[in-house]
């Protein structure tokens, strides 16, 4: 399915978090047809259909800038109201129950698991883990992601990695080391992508539509 293909217009709510900056996902979004709002409070974020919890940096700084009235919409936006909720690299770090990166910290508990360092295995694989990683779709991900996507390369950068409680919300693995880890996600109407989709040309552009399609 080509990127170009528009998305009849849906409209997409980016929360900014005011620690990061968000123009590359907003222009993501734009090029593959969607309408594009920003959220920086709670009001925002209830007003949203399809929501993007984007992120860098660390996710101390992020957790703690969700506290209180923000983190409580996000929660109500995927539990209560069902609607669709994406977290892109930092932010699919956030859906975890918590992160032991600088300290124990909360996270958003959307997606049951933890988030903990990579172990490094030089010299090919190191931390922080930059660059591009083939991306396997795994049985979980039937029906929730297009079976076009396996395989292919997207951007990857980050410290640390999602281990999922249950193996089925494990949607999309790549290799890290002697094992696999984490690159997608998801719990019904909750995914979130460990990579740059906004940063990984066509793949990213692909992910990002068909994920307007089929998510709701």
């Amino acid at each position: 399915m080509s990127s170009s293909q528009q998305t009849g217009r849906r409209e997409v709510t980016i929360v900014d978090l005011q620690i990061q900056n968000i123009q590359s996902v907003q222009n993501a979004f734009r090029t593959i047809g969607a309408d594009v709002r920003v959220a920086s409070d709670a009001s925002g974020i209830e007003a949203a259909d399809f929501l993007v919890l984007p992120g860098v940096g660390s996710f101390s700084a992020a957790a703690e800038r969700l506290a209180g009235t923000l983190r409580q919409a996000i929660r109500n936006h995927a539990l209560e109201k069902k609607r669709p909720l994406l977290g892109l690299c930092l932010g699919m770090q956030l859906l975890a129950d918590s992160s032991e990166e600088h300290g124990l910290h909360d996270g958003l508990g959307l997606v049951p698991g933890r988030v903990v360092r990579l172990q490094e295995s030089p010299p090919e694989f190191r931390v922080p883990n930059i660059g591009w990683r083939h991306v396997r779709l795994q049985p979980g991900a039937v029906g929730q992601l297009p079976s076009a996507l396996d395989g292919r390369s997207f951007y990857h950068v980050h410290s640390f990695h999602f281990m999922t409680r249950e193996p089925a919300h494990t949607l999309a693995v790549s290799r890290f080391g002697e094992g696999d880890i984490a690159s997608i996600v998801g719990r019904g109407n909750i995914l979130g992508t460990q990579f740059h989709p906004e940063k990984s040309q066509e793949s990213g552009l692909d992910l990002l539509h068909a994920l307007l399609l089929q998510l709701h």
